[in-house]
């Protein structure tokens, strides 16, 4: 009798521990940065708003991380629309946004998917963070999809998976094209106030990069199912990227 309770006992444990480790969530990086050239930046609205609110329709679970947790800075150029406005109501999104965890409270084991919004903020903290780093190295090391959306993808640049190599090499993908950034982007001086150039980074550590082609019009959101990595070039991309990340995660159950 007392090893049929034993038995029984043993496998209740098992089935709770499988329980506690079973991925059921989405996480954001979002950057602490809340200015540039002495303008209201952060991440970038839409980027945040649009996944954010696909995820929720499916009823995941997600959490917001940034370097120092706390309150994150938000910010738009006037392009909300109705349906941005309604989301950014949200209790939940209002919550998540004032109450964005430290990486040392994040637990990789959780996670289905790591998202990565835009706003140049990711150029200065979220790159070179190393507890980000090695959140997103984790997750995507234990078979997480890892979405990047416009300039959000300046993370990715230093991440290094277990094996030692870069999380983007041999990686197809898109990022921010610096022809946009020297020719559109006056916030950023032009690409003269940002620390390094994205594309010439990404193509350092080995990434297989395809850019928006001004002359083509080809606008570049792609999806690497084998490598569980999709990326969208611009804010707009939100998405497409939270649309694919779905699909990859209903793949794999």
């Amino acid at each position: 009798m007392n090893k049929i309770f034993t038995l029984l006992l043993l496998f209740f444990l098992v089935i709770s521990c499988n329980k506690s480790n079973e991925k059921t969530k989405i996480l954001f990086i979002t950057t602490n940065v809340n200015e540039m050239k002495n303008e209201p930046n952060g991440t970038y609205l839409i980027e945040l708003a649009i996944p954010f609110n696909k995820f929720s329709e499916k009823n995941l679970k997600i959490d917001i991380v940034s370097p120092k947790g706390g309150e994150i800075p938000i910010y738009h150029n006037g392009d909300t629309t109705n349906l941005v406005k309604s989301i950014i109501k949200s209790e939940l999104l209002q919550s998540k946004i004032k109450n964005s965890l430290k990486p040392t409270e994040i637990n990789p084991e959780e996670y289905l998917a790591v998202i990565i919004p835009g706003g140049y903020g990711q150029f200065w903290d979220t790159h070179k963070d190393v507890d980000i780093l090695r959140v997103i190295s984790e997750i995507y090391d234990n078979g997480g999809i890892v979405g990047t959306i416009g300039h959000g993808t300046a993370t990715l640049i230093d991440v290094k998976l277990n094996s030692g190599e870069y999380l983007v090499k041999d990686k197809t993908m898109t990022s921010f094209p610096t022809w946009n950034e020297k020719n559109i982007m006056k916030q950023s001086g032009f690409g003269k106030l940002l620390p390094y150039d994205m594309e010439t980074e990404l193509l350092k550590r080995g990434a297989n990069l395809k850019v928006y082609n001004h002359e083509k019009k080809i606008n570049y959101e792609i999806v690497d199912s084998e490598n569980r990595l999709i990326t969208a070039s611009f804010a707009n991309g939100g998405k497409f990227v939270a649309d694919e990340v779905l699909k990859l995660i209903d793949k794999t159950k």
